[in-house]
């Protein structure tokens, strides 16, 4: 499963202009984001707060799309979905989902741009 949108991936390296440092920078301050509310989407789902899990599921869904990872943002986008029915039925399972995703992308994000590996492209 590819954790990276090729085309979105070009285009962010288009916009850096061969900057490595803001490239990694832009994949630092994704996972720092991701840290902070990711907990708090947990939180929510356990708390069966359908409302505030559509809220930080659409904000996750929006920061994954804007660093590629198309994988993580559609999970994001089944969670925010799902919330706006009311329900969180299946979210927990998303939610293993996602946190495994993550995994993925915290080892591969400064070697794909970097150049070192580019197999999770």
């Amino acid at each position: 499963m590819p954790f990276f949108n090729e085309k979105k991936l070009d285009e962010l390296r288009v916009i850096a202009g061969g900057d490595d440092v803001f490239l990694q920078k832009i994949g630092e301050t994704y996972i720092a984001q991701f840290d902070r509310k990711f907990p708090e989407l947990k939180d929510a789902v356990e708390a069966e707060d359908a409302v505030q899990t559509e809220k930080l599921a659409h904000l996750l869904k929006g920061a994954s799309y804007s660093v590629a990872a198309d994988d993580l943002a559609d999970d994001f986008e089944i969670l925010e979905k799902e919330a706006e029915t009311g329900s969180v039925t299946n979210a927990p399972e998303v939610l293993i989902r996602i946190e495994e995703c993550m995994v993925g992308f915290r080892k591969s994000w400064l070697d794909v741009f970097l150049g070192k590996n580019t197999d999770f492209v």
